[in-house]
């Protein structure tokens, strides 16, 4: 457990697990509260911020998923260097940031839209340099 990506790939995980910490006891709450799912669905559902809440647990099933599938390439074909490893922190910082703006305050402009561009920036360094090492 002492390659360098893989504390990144954890805490990427340990993100997703709180926000699916946060947000469950929310849902069940919400439920209990309207005497159940069909009379909750009747009265309009989950409120605004549970539904955000719910959005940001999809996010992390998106995007991340390239960042663990890249991260397990680099691992298994033992293949790293220090861009990669920045690149992966990078990523994971930014999903950390993204996550802050989207649970409180979640103004999209320019807060979150360029937490999740640096993000993304990040994984497509580490496709590119994937590339340059599949194709050397």
């Amino acid at each position: 457990m002492s390659h360098p990506l893989v504390l990144p790939m954890l805490l990427q995980m340990v993100l997703t697990s709180l926000v699916i910490l946060c947000l469950a006891p929310r849902r069940v709450a919400a439920v209990k509260k309207a005497g159940g799912v069909s009379k909750l669905i009747k009265a309009g559902g989950f409120t605004k911020s549970i539904i955000t809440h719910g959005d940001h647990l999809k996010n992390q099933f998106e995007i991340p998923v390239l960042f663990y599938a890249l991260c397990l390439l680099f691992i298994a074909t033992s293949t790293i260097s220090p861009i990669v490893t920045l690149a992966a922190w990078i990523f994971v910082v930014s999903r950390c940031v993204h996550a802050a703006i989207h649970l409180t305050y979640n103004r999209i402009f320019p807060d979150r839209f360029l937490s999740f561009v640096i993000g993304a920036f990040a994984i497509i360094v580490m496709i590119v340099v994937a590339l340059m090492k599949a194709m050397s």
